[in-house]
């Protein structure tokens, strides 16, 4: 009835007219749109679009089809034997084809083999490889993955159900081989992540890589990746030329676990997820492996020789369970690491020396199955070089081969063809994609901002914090398009865009000092969604297209809560990377476009009607969505909506979009508004990424927002605040929500419904400090107050939230902010930090402080030495020795300079916790009277436990008062040690250090 009431009334208007607001200014988000003198009427198509293509140059190649008749079913590897004049192709299936190689008008593969013939139990196969002298002895290797059944296809957990045999090609033309006399060389448990690629290295042995044994989710169930004892998660590297008694082949007398006692001696390196390729480069040996990657990163990894590659502690340089026991070597860093926004299944390639595309001599070339995408480097002087994006394309790359001459190709899974890559002809950039917001065809007026004709305002119910900034937001469809609803995700017609522009108020909470400061664009080329930044200009006349890295701009904004009562506020323009982390296909590209957020009541010309059924009545909805059961989120600034209903619609838009399997959080919390509470493994749940010092540590503590280390990490600023990118700025409503829902938040909700009794006396005793220290006026008992509650993280949150609501006085906030300011632990000072001007911040990584500036600097050996030895801001002597000067917490750093340059030495001092040493990894204690001590491990028995804490001091602590002893992914070293050293002074410093050899 209600949709025939406006079907009426727009009947009555007699206009043909866009649905429009009022777009005088830049408007707040949580303003209701006003209507428009036009009202709603027959939607007007979008014709003046502009935003099509891409403004980025063309990438220098392209691909194009190798053997164009040929085509394969899921095929996964491509090989030539020494000597052969055909190439082999594997497909999934166990079946095998060859062709000859220097025929690309071939019409027809033949047969090889069909392993399931003769091979019981065969699932898939993954990898072939051929002998070095297989001229002679025709050998050929194959990994085969079997199942229980026949049924079992994924084989999952199956003892031996990871395999590598060995064939013999008959010396037939075509060629062919008889399954049923397969050898089994070497058999590891299978799982959803088995690995399994095959390469000869040029020492003649027989190189494997095998997976994890585990499925996506939930990762390394197993905990195989620093296990050494097993065959999971590792470069394998064996003799199949010769057996050892009870083998099909010999281990390597210098393969490094021979001698170590329980360790797997055919294992070369580990740490590994799922190195699904590998290859060895044919004119320095070297090593490379592609590691698929979990919920962030994948990786790139040069193999050494004994090396841990992290898994699963670490996810690359991204720590993940930083409390499991680590392999009997340290972790290293992959050496190239790619972030979800552009690859999210890593193929390695080859390094490329043939004679067909000059450009890329030398260079070695991987690609990703997902993305399409191909990049290349040279690895030069122990350093990647000239890495570069090549080509962008729509191939599923699952493999590469290479002929005897040097030329690549590589197979696409999906399609089932074979590729090669070629020059790009296309050699201009779309010189007609708009440099200039003015240009993009959105606005009919652009001076006044009223939108052009179809293109739609809209506002939605959750905003998310944006440092201050208010948004107003315009969806565009070109020509007769549409949105089609659906689930999970909404269809957008190709060149579709999403518009926002984010407004900050120079002085704040006046809307009169509005200016517009960003207008970001997500465009739908046809495939994937598109990320720009335009950034306004001083004038306010116009915003111009910002290139892809993004930049930063830093405001004068006129705040009396602010120190000084002036805020210099950061602005990042995030690069289109950035945009992606969020925006990415796993959270959906479209945040805030759908159904929970547009479901909101809006008034067209004095008539009150609901959004989604307006944008589907003038058509840029295909279709209307039911009312019955329609979700919809809550204002988290409402207060007359529900406290939990607030939160969870706050944590929706700030933090699901990673917050979620697959969308690149590193925590497996799941954020999204519409989880159970029970079921988000936050409730009750132990962080897995630091407990910040903070006793008996929840996600969420139920009950306790200064046990939740959620709470935690939105009050703070600097490292480990969240949300993670996109933002600087401190939301301080949002904090006060978030505290008084988890107040809210009933103990049964936790998995533990016990509680802690240790950390409810902690509380008790804080709370009563607090009321002490609002009751009291006397300077001496203040002092001594804020002290006591300084002591620990969570008494400085509980002090930081009274301060925040002004419980506090005045000259008692103003001495804590001081007192924390100049507090030993960061913890504290970084949860104060915001109450400084930012001249006075600490100096971090990414902000101030740039490596390559230091590292530009000519350093002096003598000046360096001073500073190791001398330098108070330094304190190096405290905790190392260099020829027995000095002391021994940390390691001996007499020969620091022979194993590591300046550029790794300046990383380890500003970053201590991104490698340790497993004899220096950090653990915590707690007892059960709620105390928490942290120190080197000296001893552990079933008496007592012995820690060696900073000062270098003993610490015993009886084994029966122990609540819990867990390592820590922190150095002991502490963080920003530098942070009050000159540039200068730590360039001679590194000049010093690297002279030690």
């Amino acid at each position: 009835m209600k949709i025939k009431r406006i079907a009426s009334f727009l009947a009555t208007i007699g206009v043909l007219a866009t649905l429009c607001f009022e777009t005088a200014g830049p408007a707040a988000a949580a303003d209701p749109p006003q209507p428009s003198k036009a009202g709603i009427a027959t939607r007007v198509p979008w014709t003046t679009s502009r935003i099509t293509g891409t403004p980025d140059p063309p990438l220098p190649y392209t691909t194009e089809p190798a053997f164009p008749s040929l085509k394969f079913k899921k095929c996964l590897d491509l090989a030539q034997p020494a000597g052969s004049d055909r190439f082999f192709v594997l497909e999934q299936s166990g079946k095998i084809y060859s062709f000859p190689s220097g025929k690309p008008d071939v019409q027809k593969a033949d047969l090889v083999v069909d392993l399931k013939m003769g091979i019981e139990d065969l699932a898939s196969t993954y990898a072939i490889t051929f002998h070095p002298d297989y001229a002679k002895n025709r050998f050929c290797y194959v990994c085969c993955i079997k199942a229980r059944n026949k049924d079992d296809i994924k084989a999952r957990n199956k003892d031996d159900g990871s395999q590598i045999v060995r064939l013999k090609v008959a010396d037939t033309d075509p060629p062919t081989i008889d399954p049923k006399n397969a050898t089994t060389i070497i058999t590891w448990l299978s799982g959803g992540h088995n690995g399994c690629c095959l390469k000869f290295g040029p020492d003649g042995y027989l190189y494997i890589s095998t997976g994890d044994a585990a499925p996506a989710n939930p990762p390394d169930k197993l905990q195989a990746g620093q296990d050494v004892t097993n065959l999971l998660s590792a470069i394998l590297r064996i003799d199949v030329d010769h057996a050892d008694k009870g083998r099909k082949y010999r281990i390597p007398s210098d393969n490094p676990f021979v001698d170590l006692e329980g360790a797997r001696g055919e294992i070369w390196a580990y740490g590994f997820r799922n190195p699904w390729r590998m290859s060895f480069d044919r004119k320095t040996g070297d090593l490379w492996v592609g590691d698929v990657g979990w919920e962030l990163w994948e990786m790139l990894d040069l193999i050494e020789r004994g090396a841990n590659y992290g898994w699963g502690v670490t996810e690359g340089n991204q720590s993940i369970n930083p409390e499991w026991p680590r392999g009997p070597t340290p972790i290293l860093p992959p050496t190239i690491d790619h972030s979800h926004t552009e690859s999210s299944s890593i193929t390695d390639g080859l390094t490329y020396y043939g004679s067909r595309l000059r450009g890329l001599d030398g260079h070695h070339i991987y690609s990703d199955y997902d993305t399409g995408k191909f990049w290349a480097f040279r690895w030069k002087d122990g350093k990647v070089t000239e890495h570069r994006e090549i080509s962008d394309t729509t191939h599923r790359v699952v493999g590469f081969g290479e002929d005897n001459e040097g030329e690549f190709y590589f197979l696409d899974h999906a399609a089932g063809t074979i590729h090669r890559m070629i020059p790009n002809a296309i050699q201009n950039q779309n010189r007609a994609f708009p440099r200039k917001l003015s240009e993009s065809g959105l606005f009919a007026d652009f001076a006044k901002q009223v939108p052009a004709a179809g293109v739609i305002p809209y506002s939605i119910n959750a905003e998310p914090w944006a440092d201050y900034a208010l948004g107003e937001r315009f969806v565009a469809v070109p020509n007769n398009g549409s949105v089609k609803p659906g689930s999970p995700a909404w269809s957008f017609s190709k060149d579709a865009v999403l518009v926002k522009t984010l407004s900050l108020d120079m002085e704040q909470g006046n809307p009169k000092s509005r200016r517009r400061v960003e207008t970001q664009i997500l465009h739908f080329d046809g495939s994937e969604w598109q990320p720009y930044s335009y950034r306004w200009n001083d004038e306010q006349t116009d915003a111009l297209l910002l290139d892809a890295t993004g930049t930063e701009h830093t405001f004068d904004i006129v705040d009396p809560s602010a120190a000084g009562g002036k805020r210099k506020q950061k602005w990042r323009f995030s690069g289109r990377a950035e945009c992606q982390r969020c925006h990415n296909r796993w959270a959906g590209p479209p945040l805030a476009f759908n159904t929970p957020q547009l479901n909101r009541e809006q008034t067209y010309n004095g008539v009150s009607m609901s959004q989604l059924e307006a944008l589907a009545l003038i058509g840029v909805l295909e279709s209307p969505i039911a009312t019955k059961g329609r979700p919809e989120l809550a204002d988290p600034s409402d207060p007359s909506a529900h406290v939990a209903s607030r939160a969870r619609a706050y944590l929706q838009v700030n933090c699901a979009h990673c917050h979620r399997l697959h969308a690149g959080g590193a925590v497996l919390s799941k954020m999204h508004y519409d989880v159970k509470l029970k079921d988000t493994n936050m409730v009750g749940w132990r962080p897995s990424q630091g407990t910040f010092g903070i006793h008996a540590a929840q996600i969420i503590a139920p009950g306790d927002p200064f046990r939740s280390v959620l709470l935690y990490r939105m009050s703070k600023l600097g490292g480990g605040r969240m949300p993670y990118i996109g933002s600087f700025e401190v939301d301080r409503n949002g904090i006060a929500l978030m505290a008084e829902w988890l107040r809210e938040i009933p103990r049964e909700a936790a998995k533990d419904k016990t509680g802690n009794k240790a950390a409810e006396k902690i509380r008790l005793a804080e709370a009563a400090m607090l009321r002490n220290l609002l009751g009291t006026k006397q300077r001496k008992d203040q002092t001594e107050l804020i002290d006591r509650l300084l002591s620990s993280t969570s008494g400085a949150i509980m002090l930081l939230l009274a301060i925040d609501e002004k419980k506090v006085s005045q000259p008692a906030a103003s001495l804590a902010v001081a007192k924390a300011r100049q507090h030993t632990d960061v913890r504290v000072r970084d949860l104060f930090e915001r109450f400084l001007p930012p001249e006075k911040r600490i100096k971090r990584l990414g902000t101030v402080v740039r490596p390559e500036q230091i590292l530009s600097l000519n350093g002096d050996t003598v000046r360096g030495r001073q500073v190791f030895f001398a330098t108070a801001g330094g304190q190096c002597k405290n905790c190392h020795q260099i020829q027995k000067e000095g002391k021994e917490l940390g390691p001996d750093l007499t020969t620091i300079g022979k194993t590591n340059d300046r550029a790794q030495l300046l990383e380890s001092i500003l970053e201590p916790s991104k490698r340790i040493d497993p004899k220096y990894v950090t653990y915590l204690v707690e007892t059960e009277d709620g105390k928490l001590l942290t120190g080197l491990l000296v001893k552990k028995d079933g008496t007592e436990v012995v820690l060696r804490d900073v000062q270098n001091k003993r610490i015993v602590v009886p084994a029966d008062q122990i609540e819990q002893l867990v390592p820590q992914r922190k150095s002991i070293m502490p963080e920003l040690l530098f942070r009050d050293m000159t540039a200068q002074q730590v360039a001679d410093l590194l000049k010093y250090l690297s002279s030690l050899k």
